[in-house]
């Protein structure tokens, strides 16, 4: 979507301009307007538009200058300018700052969406090339593996974007055999943990080197650094557990050297490629985290929990319960549901020792779950909430158990605090002010000046905050009260138009048929009201 900024001093045209144009479908937005030029330059310094439409005569600044000051900040911005015949002087000007095209006034809808067709054309052409450039640089760097290692690490904790995900495919060239879904092959995630670590650096760098030599047996991947003291290898090229662990013990075999214990979890067979890498990991430390009741166990495979766990109070149904109590409960609430909890858990499992287990094995069931809830994962990432029990391993049961309590009824807390900052954002009187006074000359200037705020921020937060942009919500407004002012058949179409808040009467029609593709005449014939005699 490009970004469009509108220059023009005469109300009426800058309407029409916004209005008569379906810059939707020419794949555009319109992010701001002004009604002087000086005005203009400033705000599009700030927005940074990819087209400007600007008049060029006009008050304080004209088109001129305006595009002078704004190709100086913007190099590769396209300028239209809107002209009379009589500017021609002007236009042997715009000619010369490179301006994208020109479109003559009174401004025919048809050229001018020919000429943004053109403009987004050669927009789409030159991102491409950018794209292309940006893709060859990112290819070069990727050469390192440290690159590498760096977007696996950022896609198995879900923080790599769009970009990256299509970066990460093109360069692995993963269209191999048995590969599924975006190409990638199926693989497990394997997250190692070593524990008493060589304390000699140079010598650990130098076994770490000859275990990521022969990681290759089992990863076209390398070996990702995600702690200390604990390493991830998306195993896949061997996937099956015996062969999987037969590639893998010529690798283990170097780790007592390095370290004086070790620990593997093993997540599940994905096929449904790098999309799953977060999933995958959760697996990962999961099984990791049954290392406190399972002791020397030196594989744990995901699958193995995950048959016990089936029917468990950290079942996926029970885990969100305590999601939901979160987010709509109360202190007492999630009090009283933890004690219920608990009381079952005991009841399951009498032996403590298991019952300490299972409780853990929740713990990181539902630290997994809220990290998929988008409301509560800015609140979770914040609290350090595995690494709260993880130091408290010693604590009894109860003492977790009362941790547990604590930290859910703050979030619960914290999400209510962001409840009534949203309810309290001022937009609800914003919009009663818009509703009560739509038949006015109200603009996106004017409210912003009221409500103290930059006509970019006030448009930017407005859309935020309602859903639509300012002048949508408007002409919403007004539409729908037209509709119930068509109703009284004493009303001429003209009288409707100015109580709906449109002084002229034609251009209410155009609008009107806009949004509910009928003329305000053909919206009374298709009810079946007539307009009275006076």
């Amino acid at each position: 979507m490009y970004k469009v900024f509108l220059v023009e001093d005469e109300w009426l045209v800058l309407q029409g301009l916004k209005l008569t144009i379906p810059w939707e479908e020419l794949n555009c937005e319109i992010i701001g307007e002004a009604s002087d030029g000086r005005t203009g330059a400033e705000l599009i310094l700030t927005a940074k538009p990819d087209i400007v439409l600007t008049d060029i005569r006009m008050p304080a600044m004209d088109g001129i200058q305006l595009a002078e000051q704004v190709a100086a900040g913007l190099p590769g911005i396209k300028i239209v300018f809107l002209t009379g015949f009589d500017d021609f002087a002007y236009a042997q000007k715009a000619v010369k700052l490179g301006a994208a095209d020109f479109v003559l006034k009174p401004t025919n809808a048809d050229e001018l969406i020919q000429v943004i067709g053109r403009i987004t054309s050669q927009l789409d052409t030159e991102r491409s090339r950018r794209s292309f450039q940006e893709r060859l640089e990112h290819r070069a760097k990727l050469e390192h593996p440290l690159i590498m290692e760096k977007m696996l690490y950022e896609l198995m904790q879900d923080y790599a974007g769009p970009t990256l995900k299509e970066l990460f495919l093109e360069y692995g060239e993963w269209s191999e055999a048995g590969a599924e879904g975006d190409g990638f092959p199926p693989y497990r995630l394997l997250l190692i943990q070593l524990d008493g670590l060589c304390r000699e650096s140079a010598e650990r760098e130098r076994q770490l080197e000859q275990v990521r030599e022969q990681a290759q047996e089992l990863s076209a991947l390398p070996v990702v650094r995600m702690s200390e003291n604990r390493y991830a290898l998306i195993a896949n090229r061997r996937t099956g557990r015996e062969a999987l662990m037969e590639a893998a013990a010529a690798l283990l075999r170097r780790l007592p050297v390095l370290t004086r214990s070790y620990v593997i979890g093993v997540s599940a067979l994905f096929t449904a490629g790098i999309e799953s890498l977060p999933a995958a990991y959760q697996q990962a430390m999961r099984a990791l985290y049954q290392t406190v009741f399972l002791g020397r166990e030196t594989w744990i495979w995901y699958e193995d929990i995950e048959r016990e766990q089936a029917d468990e109070p950290g079942s996926e149904d029970a885990v969100q319960e305590w999601i939901d109590l979160v987010k709509w409960g109360h202190a007492a609430s999630i009090e009283a549901h933890t004690a219920a909890w608990y009381s079952r858990l005991l009841h399951r499992y009498p032996d403590g020792l298991e019952a300490r287990r299972r409780f853990f094995e929740f713990i990181v069931a539902l630290y997994s779950a809220l990290l998929r809830d988008h409301e509560l994962r800015e609140i979770v990432l914040g609290s350090d909430f595995l690494l709260a029990f993880a130091e408290r391993l010693e604590h009894t049961l109860e003492r977790s158990l009362e941790l547990l309590c604590a930290m859910l009824a703050e979030w619960n807390g914290l999400l209510a605090e962001q409840g009534e900052t949203r309810k309290k954002s001022g937009f609800e009187e914003i919009e009663a002010f818009i509703q009560s006074h739509y038949a006015e000359d109200i603009t996106l200037q004017g409210i912003a000046e009221r409500y103290h705020m930059s006509e970019s921020y006030f448009s930017r937060l407005f859309k935020k905050q309602v859903g639509t942009s300012f002048l949508e919500y408007v002409t919403m407004i007004r539409v729908r009260q037209a509709k119930e002012l068509l109703a009284n058949p004493r009303l001429k179409i003209y009288e409707v138009s100015l109580q709906a808040g449109y002084q002229d009467s034609r251009y209410f029609s155009q609008i009107f048929r806009k949004y509910t593709g009928e003329t305000p005449t053909e919206f009374r014939k298709r009810l079946g009201i007539e307009p009275l005699p006076l």
